[in-house]
């Protein structure tokens, strides 16, 4: 038993031993790396927080984008081709010669719409017989009115404000109140009325600005015709300017016949002077008979399209306001040369005559001559920097990207060059500049008319060359009569009415195109007129003029714009009008419609006309 107990004790020593070391060895692998039991909790516990927390994508990509935008690299080497300057993507600097002001741009301030006219030159004429109308305004009876007429662009507003404002100027005590007017912005008879009150009441006058439309006539009528008792104490002149009073028309003619009927009570003591303009030169005769019937008959004062000369010497005196005062040579003119001068005024004058056409000419002229100035300098600069340069190879920008200075620079140099220029030594507008203008400006031939008219204009053109070619051949081939007879008559021009007529016809054959009414075939016709495709004549076709209605022709009278009795649609009906157009030219612009050949070939024919 004693030997047993002691080989148990060898042995339970040798295992306590063996248990020792082991656990020795098991706390050296605890200290390197955790145990199994601590990786398995880890897990369990990331699992947990990874429910709970969405998962974070790494803000570092796996692979290099080369293309993103928030990533800039600089090139290792630069790629130039020689001979040809290499262009940076960025601007070195804000400067560029685009929005460097040139000494041109004085001259063409001279002809913008918006610049101040200045001295009015011209008219003569028509400058004296206004300040004569304007001089009642010192008499005892200030009352009338003046209608000034003329085409667009002939100086009419321009000068009928700058002689109104120094008539108010020149009053003695501010007697004189002005009110202007464009109709443009009137909408209603209402606001007509308004705009007269606000211009011309002061608060000093006691009168009352919010009223009604009646109330407000009323206001007016007591300004403009003071009662007998307050005339020797009302000194007041009222002097009203209405540009484009053909808009009111539209709105309410009896609005302005109240109007005119105001100036024109010299009796009553007026104290009205009324100045208005329109196109039509015949506006108070065609749309106001009732004044003529009541024998008030305004005075007219057309203004009739600038001539050659006219224009040539506004642009001349305009030009030469540029030069210093102690300019040695007085005939010099800047910025044009005297015969491009001379082409302009001669082409703007045969074809409309409208200033404002001339002053848009040679604002392009000035415009094509500077961008010409520009590239040559621009281009001088780049010649000399490429002969400078000893391997004639391009220096691009320098390797650390610095900014070479602004005179070094091909931007500075053509700035320094451009403002180096003065009114004697800029470049001028030659004769070959102002035939690239005026041959894109005035290139509105009669087929480029006819290529912008509508289907229905087309449509009533065509019928009326229909029209004419039927009469011409239904005179030479006329049953009857001797041929002598026959080929000396001339065929009667046809109507307006005749002409409706006609094609309401030609559009209802096999249905081809929908009519339009009466009143919406003379817009139609009168669209034409003003492009000069269809012309009044007085008869027989070629006989251009003023079309007379025959008096013994009596008709139904027609009342327009509710205004009484008037012949005003009669006579609308009765003018002969003739094309302006050739057949076979009109026949070229049918083939190249394109959807409305079919219609307007059909129209053309005049199969519906026999």
């Amino acid at each position: 038993i004693a030997e047993d107990e002691d080989a148990n004790g060898d042995e339970t020593g040798e295992t306590q031993e063996r248990k020792t070391t082991w656990k020795e060895k098991n706390l050296k692998d605890v200290q390197k790396t955790p145990s199994k039991s601590l990786a398995r909790r880890a897990s369990v516990a990331s699992t947990v927080k990874s429910a709970a927390i969405p998962p974070v994508t790494p803000s570092t990509p796996r692979h290099y984008d080369v293309y993103s935008k928030g990533v800039t690299t600089t090139p290792r080497h630069r790629v130039m081709s020689v001979g040809k300057f290499s262009k940076r993507m960025t601007p070195s600097t804000p400067l560029t010669p685009s929005s460097v002001q040139t000494v041109y741009h004085q001259a063409r301030q001279l002809f913008s719409r918006s610049a101040d006219p200045g001295q009015l030159i011209g008219r003569d004429d028509e400058r004296a017989k206004m300040k004569a109308f304007l001089s009642r305004c010192t008499t005892s009876k200030p009352s009338g009115c003046l209608y000034v007429s003329g085409p667009p662009g002939t100086g009419k507003s321009a000068m009928v404000n700058r002689i109104t404002d120094e008539t108010v100027s020149e009053s003695a005590n501010s007697n004189v109140k002005k009110a202007y007017i464009n109709c443009m912005s009137i909408k209603s008879s209402k606001d007509l009325y308004y705009t007269l009150l606000d211009q011309l009441v002061t608060p000093e006058d006691d009168q009352e600005v919010d009223l009604s439309e009646t109330d407000a006539v009323e206001a007016l009528q007591k300004l403009f015709l003071p009662p007998k008792k307050k005339k020797s104490a009302s000194n007041k002149v009222y002097l009203v300017v209405l540009d484009e009073i053909d808009h009111i028309l539209t709105l309410d003619p009896e609005s302005l016949y109240r109007v005119f009927e105001w100036s024109l009570q010299p009796t009553t003591g007026s104290r009205l002077l009324m100045v208005g303009i329109a196109n039509a030169l015949d506006l108070t005769d065609r749309f106001l008979p009732r004044l003529k019937s009541r024998n008030l008959k305004p005075e007219i004062l057309p203004f009739l399209p600038y001539t050659a000369p006219q224009v040539k010497n506004i642009i001349t005196t305009r030009l030469k306001s540029l030069l210093p005062a102690n300019h040695p040579d007085k005939s010099f003119i800047p910025f044009f040369h005297p015969a491009a001068i001379e082409l302009c005024s001669r082409k703007v004058a045969t074809q409309t005559g409208d200033l404002r056409r001339a002053f848009e000419v040679c604002r392009r002229a000035i415009d094509l001559v500077e961008s010409e100035t520009r590239l040559k300098h621009e281009n001088e600069i780049k010649e000399n920097i490429l002969q400078l340069s000893p391997s004639r190879r391009v220096l691009g920008e320098k390797h650390n990207l610095s900014t070479p200075k602004p005179g070094q620079s091909v931007a500075g140099q053509l700035v320094k060059a451009l403002q180096g220029l003065t009114v004697e030594t800029a470049p001028r507008v030659s004769i070959g500049h102002l035939n690239k203008v005026t041959a894109a400006a005035f290139s509105n031939g009669t087929a480029q008319r006819l290529k912008v008219l509508n289907l229905q204009q087309k449509a009533a053109l065509c019928s009326l060359l229909a029209m004419e070619r039927r009469n011409r051949e239904g005179v030479f081939s006329a049953p009857g009569g001797t041929p002598s007879k026959n080929q000396h008559q001339q065929p009667l021009a046809p109507t307006v009415k005749s002409l409706y007529e006609s094609y309401a016809r030609l559009c209802r054959t096999d249905s081809v195109l929908h009519p339009l009414s009466s009143s919406e075939f003379r817009e139609v016709v009168g669209s034409l007129e003003m492009v000069s495709l269809i012309a009044e004549v007085d008869g027989r076709n070629g006989s251009f003029g003023l079309a007379r209605t025959p008096s013994s022709r009596r008709g139904k009278r027609k009342d327009v714009f509710g205004m009484g009795d008037m012949k005003v649609g009669l006579v609308a009906d009765e003018r002969r009008v003739a094309s302006c157009v050739g057949f076979k030219e009109m026949e070229g612009v049918v083939e190249g419609e394109g959807r409305g050949q079919g219609i307007l070939r059909r129209v053309l024919s005049g199969e519906g006309l026999e």
